[in-house]
């Protein structure tokens, strides 16, 4: 999620002048730009998981943070449209990843 977050936002933040001038999806600029700020926010539970790694009191905060990142994508599917396509599959893919190995990690550690 650390190395995809930056060109992703980048790629959402060149795709507002393009979604602002649709005329299907009147918030579609606005549902980029907030995509942007959620690939920012995706810095910090890689962040988190990166720095909590091994501690095993810690991955249920990381999940949360997975988890809050998750449901910003899903209410990012109604103002984005068609452009959700362009923007957010990386993110999906990347948080999901990312929530099935704090699990994994959750449930290893608790089994030692």
């Amino acid at each position: 999620m650390l190395l995809a977050a930056l060109p992703m936002l980048l790629w959402c933040l060149g795709l507002i002048n393009n979604a602002a001038l649709d005329r299907d999806f009147s918030y579609a600029g606005a549902g980029c730009f907030a995509s942007g700020i959620t690939y920012v926010f995706s810095m910090v539970p890689a962040i988190a998981g990166l720095v909590f790694a091994g501690q095993r009191h810690r991955y249920r905060w990381c999940r949360g943070l997975g988890y809050i990142q998750l449901a910003a994508g899903v209410l990012l599917l109604v103002p984005l449209g068609h452009y959700a396509a362009l923007t957010l599959p990386p993110l999906f893919i990347l948080t999901i990843l990312y929530l099935f190995g704090v699990g994994w990690r959750e449930n290893r550690d608790s089994e030692q």
